[in-house]
């Protein structure tokens, strides 16, 4: 346990840093001016960061499909390789929103961040039969229920992240102590890997890797996500206090075209399909065989602060983060 406090806190001071030393990129200036200048109605250039994954293909539906365009917004994807390369890069200001998992936020906030969720971004499925994550185990493994993962070494994407704090809330209903598992990150692209040449012996996936580990005769132990709490809120999308303060009028046009796009993509499975191999390394038959995140324009608050009351009982932060902090005013809700 005290090399997963230790890399948090690594996360959290790499964070304080940037917050302190990040210069505006030049989109972020050019919204600021747009905003102040024009408006409601003034062009600006948005950068987002984004990770390779399924769970973010509403913004690149929103952008083929018009939306953030009818807002007067041009959206520039930043995909990065984690969470935490995501929140530095918008705390630090070289983007101005980003894509990230409840835990994560909820650990920034607590640790005094200026960051708030201003739109959501997927939830999990309602029942296991439709679950897009797992934790997974490798073919011919002898490992067959949760209850047999003490001292094993488990891939999360991040350390006190939304992965693992899923992943301890199974272990302790299955009767295993969450510190005797050695949690290790690892990007989700990597995992499959890792897993199948025995560098860890279970990973907790996200589709599409998820199917790709099954088709390799992989078996899932549980639902990851679901497993944790039916239909919760797994990630959003984030901006500054700062960036609010400065750029109402983008934040206010950015959520407004990120609510239509999440309710497009909920209802258009096929357009969802087609859009997550342009912009993944995905191949669209494995795509069109893999279970979607859910997608819904209001974010599931009881959901989070059930969430909180686990990071709370796991020590992870001493006090819940009220909800008015952690989402924007204008969050759909």
């Amino acid at each position: 346990m005290q090399l997963r406090i230790g890399m948090v806190g690594a996360a959290m001071t790499l964070l304080l840093a940037a917050c302190g030393g990040g210069a505006s990129s030049s989109s972020s200036s050019a919204a600021s001016a747009a905003s102040s200048g024009g408006g409601s109605t003034a062009q600006a250039t948005v950068s987002v960061g984004v990770l390779p994954i399924a769970d973010v293909a509403p913004l690149y539906l929103g952008m083929k499909q018009g939306f953030f365009a009818k807002q007067h917004l041009t959206i520039v994807p930043h995909a990065l390789q984690g969470g935490a390369a995501v929140a530095s890069a918008v705390v630090g200001g070289s983007l101005q929103f980003g894509f990230g998992a409840t835990a994560n936020l909820v650990l920034a906030r607590a640790h005094g961040l200026p960051i708030q969720f201003v739109a959501n971004g997927d939830a999990a499925a309602a029942d296991s039969a439709q679950a897009w994550s797992g934790i997974l185990v490798r073919a011919g493994s002898a490992i067959k229920s949760v209850s047999q993962l003490a001292g094993k070494t488990v891939a999360a994407n991040a350390t006190h992240g939304e992965n693992e704090l899923a992943l301890d809330s199974i272990l302790e209903r299955a009767g295993v102590q969450p510190a005797s598992v050695h949690v290790v990150a690892l990007p989700f692209p990597t995992m499959p890997s890792a897993l199948s040449s025995g560098q860890v012996q279970a990973v907790t996936e996200v589709e599409p890797f998820v199917s790709a580990i099954r088709a390799k005769g992989g078996a899932v132990l549980s639902p990851l996500f679901e497993g944790e709490q039916p239909s919760q809120t797994v990630a959003g999308y984030f901006t500054t206090t700062g960036e609010i303060g400065k750029s109402a009028s983008v934040v206010k046009r950015f959520v407004a075209a990120m609510n239509q796009s999440l309710d497009y993509a909920q209802s258009n499975p096929a357009a969802v399909r087609a859009i997550i191999p342009t912009y993944t390394s995905i191949p669209a038959s494995v795509v069109a065989k893999m279970k979607l995140p859910v997608w819904r324009a209001t974010i599931n608050t009881s959901s989070i602060q059930a969430q909180e009351e686990l990071m709370q009982k796991l020590h992870w932060i001493t006090s819940a983060v009220p909800v008015n902090e952690l989402l924007w005013s204008g969050a759909k809700h």
